[in-house]
């Protein structure tokens, strides 16, 4: 059997930022609404690349949810196994920084239908029969009981068909404590075989102490020491780490390494302007995986993450638009924004 679907299990949540960009709430007399989430960004990434990707989540069922359904399948991502239930659809209210200003985010999503979903072992089973890797946030499990429950048996079942599990560190302080997410996350960390976070992740879930730079140099330093802190107790085929060096909110340098068989890997850096930072720790996590799945080496796969990882945040919205060619191209030596004839 062909087992060549990437499943993703998380929350996809409407999206409303003020239509005038960087523009406050309370200003704001209109909002652009869109969805997004850690995990069915990384999917319907992967599907723009052209995988076959299938999405496990709960959507009202309503306009919204429905409206949510079309978004996915508008990527090519498989929606059979999505559930329709009564309930709310999750909200994330974004402010855009400037300048010195940082961006801000709001949750509404407590008590959302995804949050309150089991899914059926039954559905686990299925989707892992002709499935290739399985993708994982921590910002799922801080969601409800039952989202934790649903990743243990997930994640149980996936080894057992052997799927490949990517988990993205991704905590949110707004969503629980430090001392929660180490909990849960020590109960499946040991069947994790490819590590996404970067080194506030690593910090803030286990304990990693290190001192803040500005200087680009030195934060590569600091996160591959964060790396080979995390790799003391674990192990991994693959642990990937952006790096951002935010000199303001719209102007930032970024990067990131691989570690691969004891190895290190670091791709080009960008230094660059931000349209819209969410989604850019997603767009690596796909390149990753997408690097793997086509057999680049190491070195290659981290060039292709870190330009996923930049070029993502030159757009608007959660999603990487950009084919394979396109973000090739612009990680090449010679692209320097020059107008395409």
């Amino acid at each position: 059997m062909n087992k060549n679907i990437i499943v993703g299990y998380g929350e996809l949540l409407l999206r409303l930022t003020p239509s005038n960009h960087s523009q406050l709430i309370e200003q704001a007399t209109s909002l652009n609404l869109s969805f997004g989430g850690s995990e069915s960004n990384i999917i319907s990434n992967l599907s723009n690349l052209g995988h076959n990707t299938k999405m496990i989540t709960s959507f009202p069922d309503n306009s919204l949810g429905k409206s949510a359904n079309r978004f996915l399948k508008s990527f090519g991502v498989n929606t059979n196994d999505i559930i329709f239930r009564n309930g709310r659809i999750g909200t994330y209210f974004i402010e855009h920084g400037e300048s010195l200003r940082g961006s801000k985010i709001i949750y509404d999503r407590i008590d959302s239908c995804f949050s309150k979903e089991k899914v059926d072992d039954k559905v686990w089973k299925n989707v892992f029969n002709d499935s290739s890797y399985f993708i994982l946030s921590g910002i799922t499990p801080s969601l409800s009981k039952e989202c934790q429950d649903n990743v243990l048996r997930s994640v149980k079942i996936a080894k057992s068909n052997k799927v490949k599990i990517v988990f993205d560190l991704n905590f949110r302080r707004n969503l629980w404590k430090e001392e929660e997410a180490f909990s849960f996350i020590s109960k499946i960390i040991n069947d994790v075989d490819i590590l996404i976070g970067n080194i506030g992740s690593i910090s803030d879930i286990f304990g990693y102490k290190y001192k803040s730079s500005n200087n680009f140099s030195e934060l590569e330093k600091i996160t591959q020491d964060a790396c080979e802190f995390i790799s003391k107790d674990f192990s991994f085929d693959l642990v990937g780490l952006t790096i951002r060096n935010q000199i303001n909110a719209t102007h930032n340098q970024l990067g990131g390494l691989i570690k691969v068989n004891g190895n290190y890997f670091f791709g080009k850096t960008f230094e660059m302007n931000i349209i819209d930072r969410i989604g850019g720790g997603d767009a690596f996590s796909s390149g990753i995986i997408h690097g793997l799945i086509k057999a680049y080496n190491p070195q290659k796969i981290i060039d292709f993450s870190n330009s996923c990882f930049a070029l993502t945040q030159t757009i608007k919205d959660d999603i990487n638009y950009f084919d394979q060619k396109d973000i090739i191209e612009f990680g090449s030596d010679n692209y320097k924004g020059y107008i395409k004839r």
